[in-house]
């Protein structure tokens, strides 16, 4: 018998599993984040995680969601602890790079293990997804006090192309970050105009 939990226990046993979900996401994959790893790390039974969720793949939208909004709420941060909007631009760019690097299979959406979670999702979801993926571009350039040189469009793609390097196997591409901080260097001014805050 499953016993019953308060709104606060569930609160606190989701936040629990999407800790353990992101961290294993990051480090381990989708495919090798399942519900037993998951239950057994949190220290609830399978049959209470699904108290919780339907699925896995709920649980993992709710923490792609979080991670989106994460992305950000950190690179807003970097812009408004700089005088310069341009400069923590930049910084932000540097540390997504580095996130982007560090846990490819959280956030490269190009890869064998996000064909694998989408495919389990409706195609109308899959969109919504990719879509505020490019949103964080979107609304990180809207409240940067950035002006566009360039068509939104058209700075989102340049902006996506440079951090593609991020997702390069270190073997195939051993300069990756001097390439990347070259390609930023040499970008940014053409994409961006600074304005007064």
């Amino acid at each position: 018998m499953v016993r019953g939990f308060s709104e606060e226990d569930k609160f606190q046993i989701k936040e629990k599993l999407k800790r353990a979900c992101e961290q294993s996401w990051k480090t381990n994959g989708y495919k090798r984040t399942s519900i037993p790893y998951l239950t057994k790390t949190v220290g609830i039974s399978t049959g209470a995680f699904y108290l919780m969720y339907e699925t896995k793949e709920q649980l993992f939208i709710e923490v792609l969601e979080k991670v989106q909004e994460n992305l950000l709420r950190t690179w807003a941060g970097f812009i408004q602890e700089e005088e310069s909007s341009f400069v923590g631009f930049k910084k932000g760019m540097k540390w997504l790079f580095k996130e982007y690097r560090q846990y490819p299979a959280l956030y490269n959406f190009n890869n064998s293990e996000y064909d694998l979670f989408f495919a389990k999702l409706p195609q109308e979801q899959v969109t919504q997804l990719k879509e505020k993926s490019l949103d964080i571009f979107s609304e990180v350039i809207h409240t940067s006090n950035l002006h566009l040189l360039l068509p939104e469009k058209e700075a989102i793609d340049i902006i996506h192309t440079i951090l593609f390097l991020a997702t390069i196997d270190r073997d195939t591409l051993t300069a990756t970050e001097k390439s990347f901080e070259f390609l930023l260097d040499h970008s940014l001014p053409g994409i961006f105009k600074e304005e007064n805050r």
